[in-house]
């Protein structure tokens, strides 16, 4: 059986994070959470369903963020380019972000383990001279076999199950191991 490969503008929608002005204590801590790189976890791929910042409407309404649904896939794109989340509440991220909405033929799971498992491909994608930043129109055009979706879910549930069991394992005997994708 062959996989299509397309690329990722065409299996989901790509959505830019944005940050409200800091000067402003009017935008801060209302009840929409808001997520920055440094809240997600370069080991492994996080299930979000808490924020340590918030914002408010009217921060929302001040800059460019958007409110992504459940399920999105959340890709840091600069500082560091590739940690991977899903967020299991509705929230906004930073500039710091390309967010993937899976399109309906395209498990959010597969999506998150793929780009993890792609991390150093896609870093060396990035561009800029103070930090690499993976750009919007660079990363729409990233191709990615898509095998139909019940096997993205089988696929997606036998690495979850290996997540799992490496995450036991760590706790058991006190240790990481970084090297791991997933």
């Amino acid at each position: 059986m062959s996989w299509s490969v397309f690329k990722l503008g065409e299996i989901c929608k790509i959505i830019s994070g944005s940050t409200p002005s800091r000067t402003k204590p009017e935008l801060w801590n209302g009840a929409i959470h808001w997520i920055t790189p440094k809240d997600l976890d370069e080991s492994r791929i996080l299930e979000l369903d808490s924020s340590p910042e918030t914002i408010t409407d009217k921060g929302l309404k001040s800059c460019s963020t958007q409110i992504l649904p459940v399920d999105s896939v959340l890709f840091s794109s600069r500082a560091p380019i590739g940690l991977v989340a899903v967020n299991k509440i509705p929230l906004c991220t930073n500039q710091g972000f390309k967010s993937l909405i899976p399109g309906e033929n395209t498990h959010y799971k597969y999506l998150a383990y793929w780009l993890k498992a792609n991390r150093q491909q896609l870093q060396a994608m990035g561009n800029g001279a103070t930090f690499k930043e993976l750009s919007k129109s660079v990363f729409e055009k990233v191709e990615i076999p898509l095998p139909p979706l019940p096997i993205q879910k089988k696929i997606a549930a036998v690495l979850d199950k290996a997540s799992h069991r490496r995450q036991f394992s760590e706790r058991s005997d006190g240790k990481r191991d970084q090297d791991r994708w997933w």
